[in-house]
């Protein structure tokens, strides 16, 4: 399939509202149209993903905050079985949107709520997935040790988490972040849960980090600014479906340089950085070797 036609399914137009703001220019007496598109940041964190996945040769994942479904999506093209899972309703029903051919083949399944309410009934995967969800979590070592009891011996778990402290901003103070990693702090995190091998890379480097402080002016000049004093569960239950004028959406015309394949420069030099301190979102990798004790009760 054509591959403007599936990027046109996965990133539906943005709502009428966001298309109204007086903030967009106009073009010849009409205001532009925007669809949401991924940046170039998030072009080069899912392709971090996808090569850390490689190494695991499993086939069934576990993606805890699965958004609306962009990362499940591209596991479910490849031949991977899953389940998502959300608290946000708004989230789900993107999902549902995005991913309905694979949830009618029952080879995709959606749960809407939290992962510690997550009944697998003893079900396990071969890897747990979860993309800038973690630095939400006040408890991250038991967040990392949820996703592992849902994990099969010798599987992986992947967790993408925004990095470096000295970078904290306006866009970490409206999504609900409590934290930014950096390398060492999501190395201690993943040791603490009980994993092994552990791997943590420094992706999108340098594409995001030139684009950092156009991101906060995106941000700041946006209705996000209004989400300020709202309570950070609620900023969180929004924070993966936002859309931000030239951050997470753009005018239609952009996806003819917004795609895999104009951006495959930025994958090639990002790999240059994995191992540095310099990302803005930090990946990293571990093993599942033995199911996990129980912790001690308080």
């Amino acid at each position: 399939m054509n591959g403007s036609i599936e990027r046109d399914k996965v990133k539906p137009e943005c709502s009428a509202e966001l298309n109204s703001l007086s903030f967009y220019p106009k073009v010849s007496g009409r205001r532009m149209k925007f669809v949401r598109l991924d940046p170039p940041g998030s072009w080069c964190s899912y392709e971090a993903v996808m090569e850390m996945l490689r190494v695991t040769g499993g086939k069934t994942f576990l993606e805890v905050g699965c958004g609306p479904g962009d990362l499940s999506l591209k596991l479910c093209k490849e031949g991977w079985q899953g389940l998502g899972i959300d608290f946000s309703a708004q989230a789900i029903q993107q999902a549902k949107a995005n991913l309905g051919e694979y949830l009618e083949s029952s080879r995709y399944r959606l749960v809407e709520g939290d992962i510690s309410d997550l009944d697998s009934n003893g079900e396990k995967f071969d890897v747990g997935l979860s993309m800038m969800v973690m630095e939400h979590v006040e408890d991250d070592v038991g967040f990392l040790r949820k996703i592992v009891d849902s994990i099969k011996p010798g599987g992986h778990v992947i967790i993408a988490v925004p990095g470096r402290r000295d970078r904290w901003g306006i866009e970490d103070e409206t999504v609900g972040h409590l934290r930014r990693y950096d390398r060492n702090d999501l190395t201690d995190a993943f040791l603490s849960a009980g994993l092994t091998e552990v791997t943590v890379w420094s992706v999108a480097v340098p594409a995001a980090n030139l684009l950092f402080h156009f991101s906060n002016f995106f941000v700041r000049n946006s209705s996000e600014i209004d989400k300020l004093n709202q309570p950070a569960r609620e900023q969180t239950r929004t924070s993966g479906i936002r859309e931000i004028p030239w951050k997470t959406a753009f005018p239609s015309l952009f996806k003819l340089v917004l795609n895999r394949f104009t951006l495959y420069p930025l994958f090639v030099l990002q790999r240059l950085f994995y191992q540095s301190s310099l990302g803005l979102t930090m990946i990293a990798r571990g093993k599942v070797t033995k199911p996990l004790r129980p912790l001690p009760k308080a």
